[in-house]
Order: structure tokens, then C-alpha cells, then sequence
């Protein structure tokens, strides 16, 4: 299978899963850190992984602005399923912390990505 085919398929089944995961009610399946915050720690490690491989599948496709669709479409995705989880037909609440979380593992996966392509790297 060639490269491109492989990271956009292992993104779509990515999307997908986050997306089940986001729309069924678990309960309090999820193991738990007692952090206080793990909801929230999920939702910026899954958002920052979501940006992550989007960049991955653009830049493979030689798309201009891939770091920029890649957070775009990763805030706008996660807009998306907080409006869906409001709604009373899937057994979810809606979030606005839980979608700053989601903003805030974009946007620092964004950050990382971009601050290492512009920082030059000495191999040693």
C-alpha cells in the first residue's frame, strides 16, 4: 500500500473512532487518573493527535497550508461534535470547557509542529 494511502487511512480510522467515542455514552467505563481533570486531558491529547495526523494526511498531498486546514478543520470538527452531543437524541451533554479543550490540544500540536519546522535542528 503506498505511504499516502496508508497515513489517510489510519487518519479516516482515527476521525472515526474519535468520533464513536465522542457520540456513545460510555457511563464511567473509562479508567480514571483522579486527576480531577481527565476529561479534559482526553479531550486535548485526542485533539492534538486529530491536528497531528491531519497535517500528516495534507502534507503527504503536497497541500499548501497543511498545518493551517489541519487545525482549522480539527477546531471545526471538535465545534461539531460538542453541537451533535447537545443534542437529546445522543444521550451526551454539550461541553464549552470540553471544546476549549479540544482548542487547546489543536492549537498546541499546531504550535509544536510549526515551531519545528521553523527551528532548525543540528543533527549530531
Amino acid at each position: 500500500m503506498p505511504k499516502k494511502t496508508t497515513i489517510f487511512s489510519a487518519t479516516v480510522f482515527y476521525t472515526i473512532a474519535v468520533t464513536v467515542l465522542s457520540l456513545v455514552n460510555l457511563g464511567n467505563k473509562l479508567p480514571k487518573l483522579n486527576s480531577g481533570f481527565d476529561d479534559k486531558i482526553a479531550h486535548f491529547l485526542l485533539y492534538a493527535i486529530f491536528c497531528l495526523m491531519w497535517f500528516f494526511t495534507f502534507k503527504s498531498l503536497d497541500l499548501k497550508r497543511s498545518l493551517f486546514i489541519a487545525l482549522c478543520l480539527s477546531i471545526l470538527f471538535g465545534m461539531a461534535i460538542e453541537l451533535i452531543q447537545g443534542l437529546d437524541f445522543i444521550g451526551r451533554t454539550s461541553d464549552a470547557y470540553d471544546f476549549m479543550a479540544n482548542v487547546m490540544g489543536a492549537m498546541s500540536m499546531a504550535t509544536l509542529i510549526y515551531t519545528k519546522n521553523k527551528v532548525p535542528i543540528k543533527k549530531m
